[in-house]
């Protein structure tokens, strides 16, 4: 498939578009694109933080750009990775919803998506509102594409949702502090005393 036609199904995805997740959640070729995609995210994200270290903060620690951008990067990919799993677990456990894999993923990748958007954080006074909008939009693509690619009830797939970003929200501040700030995006503000 062209990238101009991925980009376009992203742009209807983004706009919500019920027909657009379902072709993310069948087409399986789509799945490098939004996976490195994802990842661009992630990485941009991690940018914000390291930006948010060097203009609102007062002193970084050493290694600060390699702890954020580098290794908060790697860490938000694997936490965020362990929650598309647990979304996968409660939908397919204990609400025994029936899909693919792959194609909960691709789907899970295309909602994470709006959190590029904190890598604004940076901007001083209303970094964080950029960051809870990250976070908020998240949230809503992805139950949103829950229910479009996989006809999940609204409330399976706020529950499946919120235990997914649970796995991200919670971990990665627990695993941060001041001297290792593996944070990206609106997660930077666990650094806060």
């Amino acid at each position: 498939m062209p990238t101009e036609e991925m980009v376009a199904r992203l742009r209807r995805a983004l706009s919500l578009d019920q027909s657009a997740f379902e072709e993310v959640r069948d087409d399986a070729s789509f799945t490098a694109f939004v996976a490195g995609l994802a990842a661009v995210v992630i990485l941009v994200a991690g940018l914000g933080a390291w930006l948010y270290g060097e203009v609102v903060q007062d002193f970084t620690s050493d290694g600060y750009f390699v702890d954020t951008v580098i290794l908060g990067s790697i860490f938000t990919i694997f936490l965020w990775l362990a929650g598309v799993a647990v979304i996968y677990t409660v939908l397919t456990r204990f609400y025994d919803e029936t899909m693919r894999p792959d194609a909960l993923f691709r789907v899970c990748a295309v909602g994470f998506l709006p959190f590029v958007i904190g890598a604004l954080v940076f901007i001083p006074e209303i970094g964080f509102g950029f960051g809870f909008l990250s976070a908020a939009f998240v949230f809503y693509l992805t139950v949103f594409g829950l229910g479009a690619a996989f006809s999940v009830s609204p409330m399976h797939a706020v529950v499946a949702t919120a235990a997914g970003f649970a796995v991200l929200g919670m971990i990665l501040p627990l695993i941060t502090g001041f001297d290792n700030s593996y944070v990206t995006g609106i997660f930077v503000y666990s650094l806060l005393d």
